[in-house]
Formats: C-alpha cells, structure tokens, sequence
C-alpha cells in the first residue's frame, strides 16, 4: 500500500468505499463550480456598469478554468498518476449542501459575495483531497 503520512493514496489504495466518496466530492464540486459559472455570466449580462461587467467575466473565465482544472484531477486519480485524501462522508455531504446551497442563490449583484464565498470553499476543500505526483 502506497499511503503516505498525511493520508494520500492513489486509486488502487483506495477502498471502493473511499473511491467513490471522492468521485462523489468531485461531482458535488463540478455542480458548485458549473452553478457559479451560470450565476457569473448571467450577473456579467445584467451588470450596468463596465467595471461589473469585467469582474464578472474574469469570475466566469476563472470558474471555466477550475472546471477544467477539476476534470484533470479527475483524470489523474482514475489513472493512478495522483494521490488523493478520501473524504469522510461528512465533508462529502457538507460539500453537497454547499453545491445546493448555491443553486438556491439568486444571480443579483447582493448575492455575489457570498456565492464566491461558497465557491471558494468548496474549491479548497476539494484541493485539499488531491495531491499531484
């Protein structure tokens, strides 16, 4: 077993259990970023100002490349060239609240804040699982 001291393993390590608690995180985190990324383009849409306009297309485009990011950590834990923390069902669930609670928040200017407060989160708490090798 190839397990480190901070508890990364690659797939083959993993119980099936644990593997697919991960894969369960990533969809959670994809929804989360997917629903950002509709909320950023439509806010970037309704923006009245330039400045409103730009911060929400840099939002989006940033969003577009997490996604992008997401799918290679995918990519490498399935094909045994990354490590990852499994995730407790715990934080599994609480990243699925997260997502919802996303989905629940109007795309107004009011509720930037905190949906790139969730968003955030929920990004680190997913990076914090996977490890490059």
């Amino acid at each position: 077993m190839s397990q480190d001291n901070t508890g990364f393993r690659k797939r083959a390590d993993c119980t099936p259990e644990e593997s697919l608690r991960y894969i369960s995180m990533y969809f959670a985190t994809v929804d989360l970023v997917s629903e950002a990324l509709g909320k950023f383009q439509t806010l970037a849409l309704d923006a009245t100002t330039v400045s409103q306009r730009s911060l929400y297309r840099a939002k989006a485009l940033e969003a577009e490349r997490d996604l992008e990011l997401l799918k290679n950590q995918r990519r490498a834990f399935l094909q045994e060239e990354a490590a990852i923390r499994p995730p407790s069902e715990a934080v599994v669930a609480e990243s699925e609240g997260r997502a919802q609670a996303l989905a629940l928040v109007a795309a107004k200017e009011s509720m930037a804040a905190s949906m790139i407060g969730l968003l955030l989160t929920g990004l680190v708490e997913f990076k914090n699982l996977s490890l490059q090798k």
